[in-house]
């Protein structure tokens, strides 16, 4: 697999390397312990402007480096001492390796994916992508083919303004000129705990999966690997018109890889080989799709071989190729589009108190829209205790607001005001499925402690508008953030962090369950808090109304969230208050 292993480390953060010693999957091999610069302790050049933390991390990335290229390492993989590792981390490490291509330079295994909306990673198969830049460097692999371009890469010096290393090497990932892959589904993350390079407590981290970012679709497409039955000719048209056949061609016209996997004992090994390495070189390339073309094969020989996608395409002419191609590709894509829409699930919390019909109303704004969640459906109840005898509804009531409405799961718990919302949450959560291809929506009944005043009601109508009203609209923001919602206010309003004010949002399940999802502040805005506790900000999409105010005053609603939602309800353009 890997050569060696190394975990970077400051003597004085034991605790930390003995956290990462236990996790560590035993497929790893002997980690060898690295000891980390320590930035505080030496001195740095002027031109470095990043801090001295990051001084220390760029020294100790490079020095492994150095060692390894300097005593022949063939390859080796690199993690800082705060990486933690999915449960499915041993399977999850097979299946990209089984099919990671031969030709790899630099690969990670764990990091975050910028620039992923204007540059999605491009997928080479089921479990191997190439992205546009990996930032992060808490977990890497290095082949000795990319030593070179990395070490000049990294004396490249001075660094662009503020720059840290991982940010200097992204633009290296920009250039395309080191062959990197990543998997479709990050293997490892990073624990919470303080930064030594930013000073701040960080919480644990997966980033958003590469298999899920950047998609036109809710499923990325595969490459098409065409088997070409025609004459040599056509071939070579086809090529030029962008048909990928490999570089590496004889005075025939025919791939040398192919040509000596036909000749060979065992051609399907062959081939499979000449596939893996040439299907990246499309993707990275931008070409339509693979063409696996020799006069001595046959559809027989090849079409129990394991590469995804295959059509065969027998023709005399280049038309009558192109013709059948892009009927498959035309039957495939519909049938895909069939079967991509994610399932959309529900949980939503009620207070029933009593006397004032708002509980009532928020049932009523919910039931308008039941019929999108063709998922799990689940309604937690909060029940009158002592400190709310008399002022609550009871749960039968509740229930009789759905008759006749499919509802899987009902939780009934004791009211807590305290706690708020939360008293139900982490149960909800534990109901929901966490295959790839559901979303959920989390919501509750609103405005009951305010019985409707103070602008809760207007707020709430919005927020189930923007929610519920538009199926394609939540499924396209779930494209590119695991997490939206209306109404996100950023950091500046308190040193705790981001959150979408009156706690409507829609999130990505997988994205959620590979989270430390369990981590609920016992405090009444637990639910609310509760997205940043798992997601970057810059990870949390925003829905409408970005930054917009004090939801409760007046003025907010009149001056500007009014008419948003009056433009939002026309079909125009996004204003810049709808997203970041």
């Amino acid at each position: 697999m890997f050569e060696c292993a190394f975990v970077i480390n400051l003597p004085f953060k034991s605790d930390r390397l003995a956290q990462f010693q236990a996790s560590v999957p035993a497929v790893f091999g002997s980690v060898r312990v690295w000891p980390a610069v320590h930035g505080d302790s030496v001195l740095h050049p002027d031109w470095w402007t990043a801090g001295r933390g990051a001084w220390g991390c760029y020294r100790s990335h490079l020095q492994i480096l150095e060692h390894c290229y300097q005593t022949g390492v063939d390859s080796y993989v690199v993690f800082e001492d705060d990486a933690i590792f999915r449960p499915n981390a041993e399977s999850l490490l097979a299946s990209f390796l089984e099919e990671l291509p031969p030709d790899w330079e630099q690969i990670y295994l764990g990091g975050q994916l910028l620039h992923e909306g204007q540059h999605p990673p491009r997928k080479v198969s089921n479990n191997v992508f190439i992205p546009y830049n990996v930032n992060r460097t808490h977990c890497f692999a290095v082949h000795r083919r990319g030593y070179e371009k990395l070490y000049k890469h990294l004396h490249a010096a001075p660094f662009q303004n503020g720059e840290h290393i991982d940010h200097h090497v992204g633009r290296l990932h920009e250039s395309g000129n080191l062959k990197l892959y990543c998997p479709g589904k990050w293997i490892v993350g990073q624990d919470a705990g303080p930064s030594n390079i930013s000073g701040k407590t960080n919480p644990a981290y997966f980033w958003v999966d590469p298999e899920t970012t950047g998609r036109s679709d809710w499923l990325t497409e595969p490459t098409t690997c065409v088997f070409l039955e025609a004459p040599i000719e056509v071939a070579v048209e086809l090529q030029q018109r962008g048909w990928h056949r490999g570089h590496w061609q004889n005075s025939d016209h025919l791939d040398r890889g192919v040509c000596d996997a036909v000749a060979s004992s065992d051609p399907r090994e062959g081939l499979l080989q000449w596939y893996r390495t040439v299907a990246p070189e499309a993707v990275r390339e931008g070409h339509s799709n693979v063409c696996l073309y020799h006069p001595e094969l046959t559809w027989s020989s090849i079409e129990s071989l394991p590469i995804p996608n295959v059509v065969r395409v027998t023709c005399q002419t280049v038309d009558e190729a192109i013709a059948i191609y892009d009927q498959h590709q035309t039957v495939r894509k519909s049938a895909d589009n069939r079967t991509v829409r994610p399932k959309k699930n529900l949980i939503y919390h009620i207070w029933p108190k009593a006397g004032n019909g708002m509980w009532q109303w928020n049932v009523e704004q919910l039931l308008k829209r039941i019929e999108m969640f063709d998922g799990v459906r689940t309604i937690g109840i909060v029940t009158s205790d002592i400190a709310c005898d008399n002022m609550t509804d009871t749960v039968e009531a509740v229930q009789a607001a759905f008759a006749g409405v499919r509802i899987d799961n009902w939780l009934i718990c004791p009211n807590n005001p305290d706690l708020g919302e939360v008293v139900t949450f982490e149960k909800m959560l534990e109901s929901l499925p966490h295959d790839d291809n559901h979303i959920t929506f989390y919501g509750h009944a609103k405005g009951v402690r305010h019985s409707g005043e103070r602008n809760t009601k207007r707020w709430a109508e919005t927020m189930y508008e923007i929610c519920l009203d538009n199926e394609l609209f939540i499924e396209a923001a779930l494209r590119s953030h695991p997490i939206t919602g209306p109404f996100k206010r950023g950091i500046e309003l308190n040193r705790e962090g981001w959150h979408y004010s009156g706690t409507f949002f829609w999130f990505r399940n997988a994205d959620v369950f590979a989270r430390h999802w369990r981590t609920i502040d016992q405090n009444y805005m637990g639910v609310e808090f509760w997205p940043r506790r798992l997601f970057h900000q810059n990870e949390g999409g925003s829905l409408f109304g970005h930054e917009a105010g004090f939801l409760y005053d007046d003025d907010a609603w009149n001056t500007h969230i009014q008419p948003w939602i009056e433009q939002w309800r026309k079909g125009g353009e996004q204003l810049p208050p709808c997203g970041e």
